[in-house]
């Protein structure tokens, strides 16, 4: 049953989401692990600034139809929206906007769906130097770090389906709750004609187990260094990236906790394959920062790097 929430009580739920543990565990002591039961789930959406060559960006639009679980049997939804909710992903920086909470059948779930709307041209959207762009959205594509998300043809014409690996084992009395990453920065590519693409890269974290890395990126001369790319890596794999603003700053959402090497990224191109290329940086090459970050859960760590 979904518990639709008011734009108030959307934000405060994101700050403060049922605890989850991957693979079996609850944030709750469950009644038991078998099939029968009834789990809950509170969902939460956010994103981290974006900055593009292309210009000032001011909003990235997404339009929310309905959001489920995709496991071993079938689809469970969480939330309906109707009419669809559009949001600006760029007006949830720093406070997630909490999607609702809601009750479903334990079991296994590899995924999470969001199925957007897209019947009109600027349901999806991105909004540059004042301009609004209307974002497509290709199906059956597959993006992402470590490729966890990909795209569908949604639920028939005028919709799409975007989905995000969560590899949930859910146990019947257990409380979830997920903190989606839409990074949008990763996501989104000009095309030839003007046109622009959405290629969605999704990071998705257990809530009792997301902190995020924050700070700032100077070069040798100690002023900013606009557009560069952020990558935390762990093992030599990213897990989510962040782009530095205006004034050289940047932040990392829905990073498990643990620790991470940052690399700077002054010549890239990301997920989606937009090129970018950063400005006041002392060189194109990359750069991997030598001491490690600890990432800790409900936390935002904050570091100076330079360039």
């Amino acid at each position: 049953m979904l518990h639709r929430l008011g734009i108030v009580g959307r934000l405060a739920a994101g700050l403060s989401l049922l605890a989850f543990a991957a693979c079996g565990g609850g944030g709750t002591t469950p009644s038991n692990t078998s099939g029968g039961g009834i789990s809950t789930m509170s969902v939460s959406i956010m994103d981290a600034p974006f900055q593009s060559s292309t210009g000032t960006v001011s909003a990235v639009n997404i339009d929310i139809a309905k959001v489920e679980l995709v496991g071993n049997g079938g689809n469970q939804t969480l939330v309906t929206f109707s009419p669809s909710e559009q949001i600006n992903l760029l007006n949830y920086q720093t406070s997630p906007f909490a999607l609702g909470t809601a009750t479903f059948p334990a079991g296994q779930y590899q995924q999470m769906r969001f199925v957007l709307d897209d019947s009109s041209p600027n349901n999806n959207s991105v909004v540059i130097n004042g301009t609004t762009y209307p974002l497509s959205i290709p199906s059956a594509t597959g993006m992402g770090f470590g490729g966890n998300t990909s795209t569908d043809n949604g639920d028939g014409p005028g919709t799409a389906g975007v989905k995000v690996n969560i590899g949930l084992r859910a146990q019947a009395g257990a409380s979830y709750g997920f903190l989606i990453d839409f990074n949008a920065a990763e996501s989104l590519v000009a095309t030839g004609n003007g046109g622009w693409i959405m290629k969605p890269v999704l990071v998705a974290t257990p809530q009792s187990l997301a902190g995020s890395i924050s700070g700032s990126v100077k070069n040798v001369a100690n002023t900013a260094v606009d557009n560069a790319e952020i990558l935390a890596e762990q093992n030599g794999q990213p897990v989510n990236s962040g782009v530095t603003d205006a004034n050289g700053n940047f932040q990392i959402n829905a990073l498990p906790t643990g620790t991470y090497t940052l690399v700077i990224e002054n010549s890239w191109t990301n997920l989606a394959g937009q090129s970018e290329t950063a400005t006041g940086a002392d060189g194109t090459a990359p750069v991997t920062v030598a001491n490690p970050v600890i990432v800790t859960a409900g936390q935002a760590t904050t570091v100076t790097l330079s360039d």
